[in-house]
């Protein structure tokens, strides 16, 4: 009960953070049709065209057409907020491969992918072993096409920490994994991960901007981390929010002090909307944690539609591959 109240508290002291949301959430309805209609068009005939099983396939379509919506809302947001072109095909794109990538090293079950994908991410020369990792590489070569040049030195980089740091993250199966492993998988996942991300909207990011983006991207990964705790907890999967060292007012007292920081970078109406989807974020999770039955109800529905469908948890584009593996 104590904690209910501690995690409400937090977010009642987080609502400047929310006077941006409406206008957030009338961009992310003005949105929503074009990234389903960009998945549709972009991304849905590397399925068709790379996977055989139709039981596989249409686990991944369902999955992958959600994660593009929900991660595609996040990149257009990003646009904004830099003022950037909004790039639909490329935020579906990057949805796609977000997932599919998760479920990849997830899946863990051949050693031998570890190597294949540090090659696909590292820019250099790719070789496939699965379908599944054939589409992985064949989304991540479109999205080079569609952005007309490679990847800069510090992109590269980061997809090449990011990929160290989900190997790492395997260990989080063990019972004892030490929490310094976790606060440096956390951490390194988080930061790598936005820096992407905002690499791929935002080229040519200067140092505030570069630390702005990888400070918020770790309190990103530790808010989904807290939303997942019980699940991950049922699954033997061990993280910073399972073992109580992160909890949800702490990240969102991050959150607060990033809002200056993006007022300071990108003044306060572009700032406005954007610290508003964070607002939102944050409360998603909550309700996610506490009230999971809102998001039980919305999973049906959500196969048929775009705004539920990024309400509801996503589900993995890949089977998991054992007890240990995330739902």
């Amino acid at each position: 009960m104590a904690q209910g109240f501690t995690e409400i508290g937090a977010l009642l002291r987080s609502l400047r953070l929310a006077t941006g949301l409406p206008s957030a959430a009338a961009a992310a309805h003005r949105s929503l049709p074009e990234l389903t209609e960009a998945y549709e068009r972009v991304v849905a005939p590397f399925l068709t065209e790379t996977l055989t099983d139709p039981r596989e396939l249409e686990r991944a379509e369902t999955s992958l057409r959600a994660m593009s919506v929900k991660f595609g809302l996040a990149v257009l947001a990003y646009a904004r907020l830099t003022g950037r072109a909004p790039r639909p095909d490329v935020a579906v794109l990057a949805g796609g491969v977000t997932r599919l990538y998760d479920d990849i090293i997830d899946g863990g079950g051949d050693p031998s992918a570890d190597a294949r994908l540090a090659d696909l991410l590292g820019n250099r020369p790719f070789t496939a072993g699965t379908e599944a990792e054939l589409l992985l590489g064949r989304l991540v070569y479109e999205i080079e096409r569609r952005l007309g040049h490679t990847p800069d030195e510090s992109l590269l980089t980061a997809l090449v920490s990011l990929h160290e740091h989900q190997v790492l993250s395997r260990r989080q199966r063990e019972a004892d994994v030490p929490v310094d492993v976790l606060e440096k998988i956390t951490s390194g996942k988080g930061r790598a991960a936005n820096l992407i991300l905002c690499g791929i909207v935002h080229p040519g990011l200067d140092s505030a901007e570069r630390e702005l983006a990888m400070d918020l991207g770790e309190a990103l990964q530790s808010l989904d981390d807290y939303m997942d705790a019980d699940l991950d907890r049922a699954h033997g999967v061990t993280t910073l929010a399972t073992l109580g060292v992160s909890t949800l007012p702490q990240i969102a007292q991050r959150l607060r002090a990033i809002r200056p920081r993006l007022v300071a970078c990108y003044g306060r109406r572009l700032a406005g909307p954007y610290c508003g989807m964070l607002y939102f974020l944050l409360l998603k999770s909550w309700v996610g944690r506490r009230l999971p039955v809102f998001g039980r109800l919305a999973s049906r529905p959500a196969r048929n539609s775009a705004v539920l469908a990024f309400l509801s948890r996503g589900a993995d584009a890949l089977p998991p591959s054992g007890p240990g593996s995330r739902p």
